[in-house]
């Protein structure tokens, strides 16, 4: 009697857990994709601490690509620095041409920038990346408003 209740709470607790995993959306635990309203939008954000290193292009720069070739993708890009000057970028990966680019010097309390990147091409790979000196502390997010952009942890070969 007393294995069977056991068993009966175990059962019906599996059964929670499954019901629940069913009913999240695919990609809901990638912590860079967020879905607001039928919406996917991917977000890329990197934060920068006093031990931050230019030569760590992990520390300082994020890759992504995009599932199909656009003519035009938009994005909003937020900075917030603690530090001498920063330079945020993005560019295709191989051939190091700037998409677009900003640069602050001083303190930068938080600041939001739209962005349309032209002529994207899906067997491209691209990176935001971040340039500074004497950082404190750094914060570079890019949001972009598409399902076709996914981001990438290796570069391909």
């Amino acid at each position: 009697m007393f294995n069977r209740k056991k068993f009966a709470i175990f059962l019906v607790g599996i059964i929670g857990i499954v019901s629940l995993m069913a009913c999240q959306k695919p990609n809901a635990q990638q912590s860079n994709v967020i879905d607001t309203e039928g919406t996917q939008k991917t977000v890329l954000e990197m934060e920068m601490d006093a031990n931050y290193s230019s030569s760590d292009s992990f520390e300082n720069g994020r890759l992504f690509c995009v599932t199909e070739d656009m003519e035009a993708l938009d994005a909003e890009v937020y900075f917030q620095m603690d530090g001498e000057s920063g330079i945020v970028e993005i560019k295709d990966r191989n051939t190091d041409e700037v998409l677009w680019s900003n640069t602050w010097n001083e303190n930068v309390s938080g600041v939001t920038v739209s962005v349309v990147l032209n002529n994207l091409q899906k067997e491209k790979e691209y990176v935001v990346q971040f340039t500074g000196t004497k950082i404190n502390y750094a914060v570079v997010k890019v949001t972009f408003e598409s399902e076709l952009v996914q981001e990438k942890s290796r570069p391909s070969k």
